[in-house]
């Protein structure tokens, strides 16, 4: 059998174009070399210790990508496309998962190796973060001075690995929709949602690690999460979620707000709302979106939409036609 090759991560990829632009901010895009496949690299230094990179690539070939920092501080790496498996310099390998994320630490010295597979598309936005300013964004963190030490022990530290929430999943959306081949990331709507994506993501894995949910709770939360994913369009109610994810009613409010850093309610009302605001792009009328999602009253449907989007159902139709 062959031996993988081992190639380091930005031999893939064509020359970086680098962008200076005012205030300390740069740009960093590029596509993989077309004999090695499809993808393009885009990155965003913001000027103020955080710096934000999107790979979006499909190899032709199997093989191990060796990536690198020279830079220690904190990551989160969202993960939208398939399994992504890290093997670090002692050996230990952590796979993540599609629509999971990660939050840890890496060294000036950090290096690791990413399996690559042969034609499987491979998605993901990186955060870097750094140290002085991860400090104080996590202060609340209850294991924070551990992991600090464990990252510059071993050049690299997990500190937890979550599924991506709705909330987290509307931002992202953003950077997956958007053509970033073709524009650079100098859009400050761009870089202020980056900012609200870390400050959400580390709050919700403060209040995740110091609630100290056990994984039996969080896969039982997980199931409440799909039903009402699924199931939005129906009445449902705290007892029927409750049974079905085989998790007790009191527990389920109390740590459902928790987890996912909002009520079931609050998670219900927004799936609707996602889910009407594409059905509104389509021929369904005001009232029929309404029904469709589950409510009989087109005012209290208009109502909630408003204030979730800052603009009615019907002006939004218009202006998506």
């Amino acid at each position: 059998m062959n031996e993988i090759k081992k190639v380091e991560f930005f031999d893939m990829y064509e020359d970086i174009e680098i962008v200076e632009n005012p205030f300390s901010r740069a740009n960093f895009v590029s596509k993989v070399k077309p004999q090695k496949g499809l993808g393009t690299y885009v990155g965003y230094d913001t000027g103020s210790g955080i710096a934000f990179f999107l790979n979006n690539f499909k190899f032709t070939e199997e093989q191990i990508l060796i990536e690198r920092s020279d830079v220690a501080g904190a990551v989160l790496i969202f993960n939208l496309g398939d399994d992504y498996s890290f093997t670090f310099e002692d050996g230990n390998t952590f796979v993540l998962k599609k629509n999971s994320y990660f939050l840890g630490f890496c060294s000036n010295k950090f290096v690791v190796n990413v399996d690559i597979k042969a034609h499987t598309e491979y998605i993901t936005l990186t955060i870097g973060i750094k140290e002085e300013l991860f400090l104080k964004l996590a202060h609340n963190l209850s294991n924070l001075n551990e992991k600090m030490q464990e990252a510059k022990k071993k050049n690299y530290a997990i500190i937890e690995g979550l599924e991506i929430d709705l909330e987290q999943g509307e931002t992202l959306s953003f950077f997956r929709k958007n053509n970033l081949e073709e524009f650079l990331l100098t859009d400050l709507n761009l870089e202020s949602k980056t900012i609200s994506l870390i400050q959400y993501t580390i709050k919700k894995t403060i209040n995740t690690i110091n609630s100290n949910l056990d994984n039996n709770i969080i896969k039982s939360l997980q199931k409440a999460k799909k039903l009402i994913n699924d199931e939005y369009a129906r009445p449902l109610s705290i007892k029927e979620i409750s049974y079905k994810s085989a998790i007790n009613e009191c527990y389920l409010k109390k740590d459902f707000k928790i987890y996912y850093n909002m009520t079931i309610y609050e998670m219900l009302q927004k799936r609707r709302m996602e889910v009407a605001k594409e059905l509104l792009k389509e021929d369904y009328s005001v009232k029929e979106v309404a029904l469709k999602i589950g409510y009989k009253h087109t005012g209290n449907f208009s109502k909630l939409f408003s204030t979730h989007f800052g603009l009615s159902p019907s002006i939004y139709k218009k202006l998506k036609k």
